[in-house]
């Protein structure tokens, strides 16, 4: 085993210990650090601090333009930091580190027979230098260099110290594009989620614009009739586009979900209704539940239907009260609505009465169950159907 001469231990352990105190500074700073542009130039000053030279530099990579850009520096004159390059050959000493991932030491520059004597370094009177890869997710991102004005023999504790440093900053750099990577993802997501937004809202308005023009359609056309039934037939036409436009006027209401609130959906509904006919109330007791568009529509629509008929036929003494109510049970995921008068029943199908027939198919598109009965007075039809399918 060789060993260190008295009269140089002392220097190199003064050395190591320099060089592990920065490192330790270093680290906790680079692990702290939130912009690469401070980090990058703390590196280079605590490189020359350790080394003990005036010069460093740090050059990246650049694929698109095949050179290497000098991103920061310290001891250079103004205009080389930001603006001057190197090739990325094994020619010039931060091209060799570059593309062999391997420190790279001149300790010759202007003599040195594989290693060109870069301009701007002749020009600061650099004689020695020492190159060193920063490498980010076991891809060489640059070099970390620094630079001597008089000869100098790099040792491989010089060596180590530097590649050291490379090491953490390649990590540092890795965590920073990583953060950028994922704030940049965040707006990227925002910037699409205010555009559905807006296409959502563009959509609703249009949609309200279709059925405001089929329902000024549908007037025009009742107003034709002369026949009493083919008007009454337009007129549920019209209640079941209404019924159909209350629930795009509920996606309306909250522009930010993808559902309808059923409880607001049924309460709007029965609301309209309500003013159907006088002495008769039309109350809805609803507990909340998220549908999708595709399943709320039909369920308006039976309800619709059903209150209409009730409204309709089940009062001839002209006073009574409708009432809607809608259930969740949570154990099954199933919905339940209830639609119950207290008059005289529905009583026995009316010739060319279709309600009832309409209200099987929309249970059925609900993948539900309809029962109707008689509690006494009046007449109740209740809708099971699961919430989600």
């Amino acid at each position: 085993m060789t060993q260190t001469p008295d009269n140089q231990a002392g220097p190199l352990l003064e050395r190591l210990r320099r060089y592990q105190d920065i490192l330790a500074d270093y680290t906790r700073l680079a692990a702290e650090a939130r912009e690469l542009e401070r980090l990058l130039h703390l590196t280079c000053v605590q490189a020359a601090r350790g080394v003990g030279i005036r010069r460093s530099k740090i050059m990246r990579h650049r694929p698109a333009t095949g050179d290497m850009l000098t991103e920061a520096g310290v001891g250079w004159r103004p205009g080389v930091v930001g603006h001057v390059t190197a090739g990325t050959d094994t020619s010039e000493a931060p091209g060799r580190a570059l593309q062999t991932r391997q420190p790279v030491v001149t300790e010759d520059l202007p003599n040195d027979p594989e290693i060109r004597h870069h301009p701007v370094l002749a020009e600061h009177g650099v004689v020695s230098a020492l190159n060193v890869p920063i490498a980010v997710d076991g891809v060489v991102w640059g070099t970390l260099e620094v630079d001597s004005e008089v000869p100098r023999h790099f040792s491989g504790v010089d060596v180590a110290f530097l590649a050291t440093m490379a090491n953490v900053l390649g990590m540092a750099i890795g965590r920073m594009l990583q953060e950028r990577g994922a704030e940049a993802a965040t707006r990227a997501a925002a910037a699409e989620a205010e555009r559905q937004k807006v296409l959502m809202r563009e959509l609703l308005h249009r949609d309200k614009n279709d059925f405001q023009l089929i329902m000024a359609l549908l007037v025009m056309q009742a107003g034709k009739q002369r026949d009493t039934g083919a008007r009454q037939a337009f007129r549920h036409v019209q209640d079941r586009v209404m019924a159909i436009s209350m629930a795009h006027d509920q996606l309306a209401l909250r522009p930010d979900a993808s559902t309808i609130d059923l409880a607001d959906y049924l309460r709007a509904l029965c609301g309209n209704l309500g003013q159907r006919r006088e002495g008769v109330r039309v109350e809805a007791r609803c507990e909340r539940a998220e549908l999708v568009r595709e399943r709320a529509v039909p369920l308006g629509l039976v309800t619709n239907e059903l209150v209409t008929n009730a409204l309709k036929h089940a009062f001839p003494g002209g006073q009574g009260t409708v009432r809607v109510g809608f259930t969740v049970d949570h154990d099954t995921k199933e919905g339940c609505l209830t639609v119950a008068d207290d008059g005289a029943g529905m009583g026995p199908p009316r010739p060319g009465s279709a309600g009832l027939e309409l209200v099987r198919t929309l249970v059925a598109q609900l993948a539900g169950t309809l029962r109707q009965d008689s509690p006494g007075q009046g007449t109740r039809f209740s809708v099971t159907f699961p919430l989600v399918v």
